[in-house]
């Protein structure tokens, strides 16, 4: 005879926790927010990081991107990516 499991394994916990993450990204993507906004929100969360390494690396990270953007004129969208890629500068997100 096998022992009753009580509760949920830590895999399950895990798939729950992650499930609740992509409906928050989801909700947020429905909202309408633009490429500026999606990297506001992710320095935003950065900052709630309670690892400073963690927060240091990805609060730098978006800085970087977000100074990149002007320079070189990113675009993130499927209508510009044949364009950019000709010129180098993004790889496709497809």
């Amino acid at each position: 005879m096998s022992a009753k499991q009580y509760g949920k394994t830590q895999t399950e916990i895990d798939v729950d926790k992650l499930r609740i993450c992509r409906q928050i990204v989801k909700n947020i993507v429905k909202f309408g927010v633009d490429e500026s906004q999606k990297l506001q929100i992710v320095y935003l969360l950065a900052l709630e990081m309670e690892n400073r390494i963690s927060l240091e690396m990805i609060t730098e990270t978006v800085k970087n991107i977000k100074n990149n953007n002007d320079k070189l004129n990113f675009e993130f969208t499927k209508d510009k990516s044949e364009d950019n890629l000709k010129k180098g500068k993004i790889l496709s997100l497809d």
